[in-house]
């Protein structure tokens, strides 16, 4: 994403399978400090009596379980959103801006690859996200079939972004758009399979990675364009 408070999810929780294999749409939200790091993470100081005494407001003891307790809320609302709207409450066209910025990043940093490919995905895919935002968010009939079928565009959407081949030497991880980078640890990175080839010096692989990208990101605004009633939500490709 373009916006610094909404990041790529990297990995270190649940959704690195859900969304990095399966192509799950996934969410994580945290409370974080701006004033220090989270510095006793995974150490023997990592503890009840840790959070309760410097974890919360303004070390305020006590105030961290408050935060807890706020953040289970705000979960228990997303699941009753989630399970109580008609139509899923997904924005790809948020999604097609990222892949804008995505796509000068790497422009920035290798000029002399061929983007085309991949710049003309980016806009088929915002233009697609666009009709379907409209159609599905602000023009929906009550027709229960088509209430069904903007749910299976704006819910199965990320599956498209998976490559049956994985990522170069990471097979496991699928997704094309995001994944931690290969020596980030949790961060995430965009373009994972491009970068991971520029950060290596192999413009070759880059460019393969490329065409690999687009083909993904073209095959999800097929996806999002498609009329057709049988269209399988378990297809990858």
């Amino acid at each position: 994403m373009n916006r610094p408070d909404i990041k790529m999810l990297g990995s270190g929780s649940d959704y690195t399978a859900f969304l990095d294999h399966f192509g799950i749409a996934s969410l994580d939200f945290s409370f974080n400090k701006e004033s220090a790091s989270y510095g006793v993470y995974h150490s023997i100081y990592d503890s009840f009596a840790w959070i309760d005494a410097y974890g919360g407001m303004d070390e305020k003891p006590g105030s961290s379980f408050q935060l807890i307790a706020f953040a289970s809320k705000i979960w228990g609302l997303l699941a009753l959103r989630m399970a109580e709207t008609k139509i899923l409450p997904f924005n790809h066209t948020i999604q097609s801006e990222a892949l804008l910025h995505y796509t000068a990043a790497i422009q920035e940093q290798a000029v002399s690859l061929d983007l085309s490919d991949l710049e003309e995905a980016v806009h088929k895919y915002k233009k697609a996200a666009k009709q379907v935002h409209s159609t599905c968010q602000t023009n929906i009939s009550p027709d229960l079939l088509d209430i069904a079928k903007c749910n299976e565009k704006l819910g199965l959407t990320e599956r498209k972004f998976l490559d049956n081949e994985g990522l170069p030497e990471r097979p496991w991880f699928k997704h094309v758009l995001q994944a931690p980078g290969l020596y980030l640890g949790y961060a995430a990175e965009a373009f994972p399979g491009i970068q991971q080839a520029l950060d290596g010096g192999n413009y070759k692989l880059a460019q393969e990675q490329v065409r690999s990208v687009a083909t993904r990101i073209h095959a999800a605004a097929v996806f999002l364009e498609s009329h057709d009633e049988s269209s399988s939500i378990n297809e990858r490709n």
